[in-house]
C-alpha cells in the first residue's frame, strides 16, 4: 500500500513537470528575430457608409517600419454580409473602388479588410471595417440597353435635376442589373412598367417571350415568367404593361390580365372577351371613369370601348355603326400605330389604313355618366387624313400628348409635330438628329405616380426623352415650350452617351 501512494505521487509529480513545459512559450529566437509589424488606427472608424455604385474610399492611418515597396497590399470585401467569399477590390495602400453590391439589409454589414502583407516573410497583418451599403438609385430614368452581341438586356439608371425632384448632381450608373445579379436579362426589353407589388417596389420588364420583375430597392430579380402568374400554362407573348388607379394591365396574345398588384403578388387570369385586344389602347387611368378602355380590333374592323375594370360594367362593346364624323362600328382595313388619352379627355389613335397606305389620326369624346348614372358612351368627335405630313409613312415612333393637342412623330432621324387643334392638322420640323445617329425610342416623360399625385416637376409632360444609336446608345432629355405648338427648347437639350443600343426607358420613383 504504501510503495502505491509513492508510485502515485511519482505519476503526479512527473505529469505536472510536463505539463509546465508544454505550456511554456519558446522564447529562444525572439530577440534574434524581430517582426517589424504594421498596425492601423481605426479611431473613428466604426462602420464605413457608401452608397451603392459610388466610391469607398479609405485612407487608413499605418504605422510601419516598413517601407511601401516591402509591403504588398489587398483590399478585398465579402460578395455578401453572409458570405465568406470576397472579391478584390484594390492592391493600394489606400482604397479608392466603386462599389457595386447589393444594398445590405438592416444590421447585417459587408466586411472589408486590408491585408498588409510583409513580402519578405510573408506574414500578414490584417484589419476590418464594417460597410453599409446603401441604396443610391432614385427616382430617375431607367434605361434599358443591349448587350455587345445584340442578344441581352442590361439595366442603367439617370439621375439630375430634369428628372429627378431635390437633386441638383447628376449620376449615371451604369449596368446595374449585371452589377448586382451576376447575369443580364435574355432577349430585349421592348417595354418597362414601375408599380407596386403587395409593398414592394417594383420595375416589370418585358421581352418578346417574357417578363420579368426588377425590386428597385436593390435592383435584384423577384420573378420570371410562370413565378409571376396564379396560372400561366402557355407560351409567354408579352405585348404590353399599363396601369391604371389601382390596378395592373400585362397584354399578350390580343388579350389582357388585369390584376390590382398592390393587394396581390400575382398576375390572375385574361380578362373574357370576345375582342382581340392591340398592344397599343387608349386608356383613361382614373378608376372612376365612364370609360376606361377604348381600341380598335383590328381582327373585327371596329372600335371597341370597355365601361370599367374595377367597378360597374366589365363586360367590352363594339361602338354601333352607323354615319357621323366617322363610322367607328365598321371601320375594316386598319392596322394600330399609336393610342392615347389627350387633351379633353378624347381618346386618341393613329392608324394606317391598309389599302390606301394613308396614316389617319382618330379622336373620340370622353364618356359620360348621366344623372342615373347610365353610361353615355364616348362617341366619334374627329378625323383628320395625315398622308401630307412630311415623312410620315416612314414614322416608327408616336407620342400622343394629353396637355396640348400635338402629335409628335419621328422618322430614323427627323421629329415632327402635328398640330391639330383646328379641322385642318398642320405639320412642323421639331429636331434632326446629328449624322448617324438612328432613334431607338421617342416618349414623352411622365414620372411614374401620374396622373395620382399632388406635385410634379416642371419637366412631367413637359419634355420628351429620346434614344438614339449609332456608335454609342445615347439618351436625350427634349425640353418643349410653346405649349400648343410642341417647340423643343434647343438650347436646353441633355444628351446622355456611352450606352449599348437602347431598347426601352421608363420613370421610377
Amino acid at each position: 500500500m504504501k510503495n502505491m501512494k509513492q508510485y502515485i505521487r511519482l505519476s503526479l509529480f512527473i505529469i505536472g513537470i510536463a505539463t509546465i513545459f508544454a505550456c511554456k512559450k519558446d522564447l529562444s529566437t525572439l530577440d534574434l528575430n524581430k517582426i517589424e509589424g504594421v498596425t492601423v488606427d481605426t479611431t473613428g472608424m466604426g462602420v464605413l457608409n457608401v452608397f451603392q455604385f459610388d466610391h469607398l474610399v479609405v485612407k487608413p492611418k499605418l504605422t510601419t517600419n516598413l517601407t511601401d515597396a516591402e509591403v504588398m497590399y489587398e483590399w478585398r470585401i465579402n460578395i455578401d454580409p453572409s458570405d465568406t467569399t470576397s472579391q478584390l477590390l484594390a492592391t493600394t495602400k489606400d482604397l479608392d473602388a466603386e462599389i457595386r453590391l447589393r444594398p445590405n439589409d438592416f444590421g447585417k454589414y459587408y466586411q472589408l479588410r486590408l491585408i498588409a502583407t510583409d513580402r519578405a516573410t510573408q506574414l500578414q497583418y490584417i484589419s476590418s471595417w464594417n460597410v453599409n451599403v446603401r441604396n443610391s438609385i432614385g427616382e430617375g430614368l431607367v434605361i434599358a440597353e443591349t448587350t455587345a452581341d445584340g442578344s441581352a438586356s442590361d439595366i442603367s439608371h439617370i439621375m439630375n435635376s430634369m428628372v429627378t425632384p431635390d437633386y441638383n448632381a447628376e449620376s449615371i450608373k451604369r449596368n446595374v442589373y449585371s452589377a448586382i445579379n451576376g447575369s443580364t436579362i435574355p432577349g430585349l426589353i421592348s417595354q418597362f412598367r414601375y408599380t407596386n407589388i403587395f409593398g414592394v417596389t417594383s420595375l416589370l420588364a418585358i421581352t418578346n417571350n417574357s417578363i420579368a420583375k426588377i425590386n428597385t430597392i436593390d435592383y435584384t430579380l423577384g420573378g420570371f415568367n410562370e413565378e409571376l402568374f396564379s396560372n400561366h400554362d402557355y407560351a409567354f407573348k408579352p405585348e404590353g404593361l399599363y396601369g391604371i388607379q389601382q390596378g395592373d394591365i400585362y397584354m399578350e396574345n390580343g388579350k389582357f390580365i388585369f390584376t390590382y398588384l398592390g393587394a396581390n403578388r400575382l398576375f390572375g387570369v385574361p380578362f373574357d372577351t370576345k375582342f382581340t385586344v392591340p398592344a397599343k389602347i387608349a386608356l383613361n387611368r382614373n378608376s372612376d371613369a365612364s370609360i376606361v378602355i377604348n381600341f380598335y380590333d383590328e381582327v373585327k374592323g371596329a372600335f371597341v370601348y370597355l365601361p370599367s375594370l374595377n367597378f360597374g360594367d366589365k363586360n367590352m362593346y363594339a361602338y354601333p355603326a352607323g354615319a357621323g364624323v366617322f363610322n367607328a362600328g365598321n371601320l375594316p382595313g386598319r392596322t394600330n400605330l399609336a393610342a392615347g388619352y389627350g387633351v379633353d379627355n378624347e381618346f386618341v389613335h393613329v392608324l394606317k389604313n391598309k389599302t390606301t397606305g394613308k396614316t389617319e389620326l382618330y379622336t373620340f369624346k370622353a364618356g359620360e355618366t348621366d344623372a342615373d348614372w347610365n353610361i353615355i358612351i364616348s362617341s366619334p368627335k374627329a378625323f383628320f387624313d395625315l398622308s401630307n405630313a412630311p415623312g410620315i409613312n416612314e414614322a416608327t415612333h408616336f407620342v400622343i400628348m394629353d396637355n396640348q393637342k400635338v402629335l409628335y412623330y419621328a422618322t430614323a432621324t427627323m421629329v415632327y409635330a402635328v398640330l391639330f387643334s383646328t379641322a385642318t392638322p398642320t405639320y412642323e420640323e421639331r429636331y434632326t438628329l446629328p449624322a448617324g445617329e438612328t432613334i431607338t425610342t421617342l416618349q414623352v416623360y411622365q414620372q411614374s405616380d401620374y396622373p395620382y399625385s399632388e406635385t410634379y416637376l416642371p419637366g412631367n409632360n413637359n419634355q420628351l426623352i429620346m434614344s438614339t444609336y449609332g456608335t454609342e446608345g445615347k439618351v436625350y432629355i427634349l425640353p418643349l415650350k410653346n405649349l400648343g405648338v410642341g417647340n423643343i427648347d434647343l438650347p436646353a437639350v441633355k444628351t446622355y452617351a456611352g450606352f449599348g443600343k437602347i431598347t426601352a426607358i421608363a420613370t421610377q420613383k
